[in-house]
């Protein structure tokens, strides 16, 4: 009896530890809708003022995408036994943590999920941080911190080896006129931000507004090993301020630091806390997002993305970030480090539309070996621009300075000189900046799979904004306060009040989740859409450099 007893107890004790050691997994849904607790005409309750204020200015309206998703779908899930750790209202996407099969079934029976797909697995043992607001936790400012800017002189000298880093798209002259990020607010989503509080003759505590963790990770935001300083030497290419050290291309913007990178493994989900933070920095009111990550092989192969899915569409994560134009940011997204690789290609989400993709060069203007190829599967151009990759100069997680490659540092780089043009260009939508970069590059007339539109020249695009209104002002009617006033949509048809012809005009239609729904040359004033569904529409009019974007409801 008491051999019996002691049996029992320890098989009990086996069967809890192998319950404990098994691991977790983490689905993605995919919802049929969201519910229809919130309206786009109350956009105050789920974003910030600077956020709707960012898409007014611009001509951008809310619409369905924003709206958040229903809080009875989480209850639902929670209720049997799910956990959520990431969602989008965007792209419609919930990501839970199950504990069994037989709860993954009863997801799969609830009304509003569509499909299911594993996006992870391991020891969930490990919880997020918690966000941490401004100035919590940081050193205080060192005693040299501003005195450059603040005295308003302007030396060259003063940025150390990383004037090469700016020298090399032209952007210098925008420093030297003022024009330094001031007003323009950042979010660098990457892998951690170890030393950066450390570091304040560097990394400026008054710059950066929010830092959170969006991963399933816990550990001290600013602390950590291996890919935790990435994130570090990223954010130093902009913001850098030490004068006779190095100085960032954009050392006055305001800066949000997003953790969206899993330290110990390569899963999907790590592509869903992405989309997280990116949805998260536009309800803040975030002008650029700058992204050192990319997206091809996982731990688990049946998981990995080939090149079919190459097209800015098949994944969730490319079609998030391509949404993002239309709400008023810019995204860049580094094209990765795959060129002598079997890979070779982009990474996703550098696929995605209405982004700037930034490959790599050398000093001197030429390819950096490893810099990431285009063409995109549907013959998109990609990259799309280039910026100083190699041999690029950084700050470490330890505080001093290095040498670091990759396109993870093009990509901040030219993020921080985007954010100048913009200061200087406050006129300019998102689309229209970005067009505007990629039309000062050097080989804009010839592009190809290793540059793309090449390198670009931003004092040039300063110029050439100055100097002209790039929405072209005769083509179509003008955008009001209200961007369904006067809507050229009427009775199932577009009105335009003339036809450009001479380039001749291009019109492109996309659904609210930017998917291309229709294309062709327009050759009348008018164009017949009564086969569009009912919804919310983003139609592109596209007639040479110029371009005019709006939405309209049918």
């Amino acid at each position: 009896m008491k051999f019996h007893s002691f049996f029992s107890f320890f098989f009990l004790f086996c069967l809890m530890q192998i319950v404990k050691a098994s691991p977790s997994e983490m689905y993605r849904l995919t919802l049929y809708d969201k519910g229809d607790t919130y309206s786009a005409w109350e956009p105050e309750k789920f974003l910030s003022r600077k956020s709707i204020e960012r898409r007014r200015k611009q001509g951008f309206v809310v619409d369905e995408t924003d709206l958040p998703i229903d809080s009875r779908y989480f209850d639902a899930l929670r209720n049997l036994g799910a956990e959520v750790r990431a969602y989008s209202k965007w792209v419609k996407t919930i990501v839970v943590n199950v504990p069994d099969s037989s709860v993954l079934q009863k997801i799969n029976e609830l009304p509003f999920v569509k499909k299911a797909a594993k996006v992870w697995k391991g020891d969930l043992s490990i919880e997020r941080n918690e966000r941490r607001k401004k100035s919590e936790g940081r050193e205080s400012g060192g005693e040299n911190e501003g005195q450059y800017w603040v005295s308003g002189r302007f030396d060259p000298d003063n940025y150390g080896e990383a004037l090469t880093q700016i020298e090399i798209n032209n952007a210098l002259i925008l420093h030297e006129k003022g024009y330094k990020g001031k007003g323009i607010s950042i979010a660098a989503l990457d892998g951690g931000f170890t030393g950066v509080s450390k570091y304040p003759a560097f990394f400026d505590p008054d710059k950066i507004v929010e830092v959170r963790n969006f991963t399933h990770e816990k550990g001290n935001f600013y602390e950590g090993e291996g890919l935790e300083d990435h994130g570090t030497r990223v954010l130093s290419c902009m913001l850098a301020n030490n004068p006779g050290k190095m100085i960032g291309t954009a050392p006055l913007a305001n800066y949000y630091l997003f953790k969206t990178e899993v330290k110990g493994d390569e899963y999907p989900v790590e592509e869903d806390y992405w989309i997280a933070a990116l949805e998260y920095a536009d309800s803040l009111g975030v002008d650029i997002v700058t992204s050192s990550l990319g997206y091809s092989k996982f731990d688990d192969p049946q998981m990995s993305h080939n090149w079919e899915d190459l097209d800015g569409y098949s994944t969730t994560i490319s079609r998030a970030a391509s949404m993002a134009a239309f709400k008023g940011m810019v995204i860049l997204s580094s094209a990765g480090n795959e060129g002598n690789k079997n890979w070779q290609k982009v990474n996703i989400p550098s696929d995605a539309q209405n982004i700037l993709s930034v490959g790599a060069v050398k000093n001197d203007s030429t390819l950096a070996p490893f810099s990431s190829w285009g063409y995109l599967i549907n013959g998109r151009i990609k990259p799309d621009v280039m910026a100083m990759g190699y041999g690029c100069e950084a700050v470490s997680s330890s505080g001093n300075l290095t040498y670091s490659d990759g396109s993870s540092f093009s990509t901040p780089i030219m993020a921080g000189m985007v954010a100048c043009l913009w200061e200087a260009l406050p006129q300019l939508s998102s689309l229209e900046l970005m067009n505007l970069v990629k039309e000062s590059s050097d080989r804009f007339f010839h592009p190809d799979e290793y540059f793309g539109y090449g390198i670009p020249d931003i004092y040039k695009a300063y110029l050439k904004g100055k100097k002209q209104s790039y929405w072209a002002e005769n083509m179509l009617p003008s955008m009001k306060d209200d961007p369904y006033e006067d809507s050229i949509y009427r009775n199932g048809r577009l009105y335009f009040k003339s036809i450009p012809t001479n380039p001749v005009a291009q019109l492109s239609i996309y659904s609210g989740e930017g998917e291309l729904v229709y294309k062709q040359i327009l050759l009348t004033d008018s164009v017949d859409v009564d086969f569009l569904q009912k919804g919310a529409y983003i139609a592109c009019l596209q007639s040479g450099t110029n371009q005019q974007v709006w939405k309209f409801v049918k």
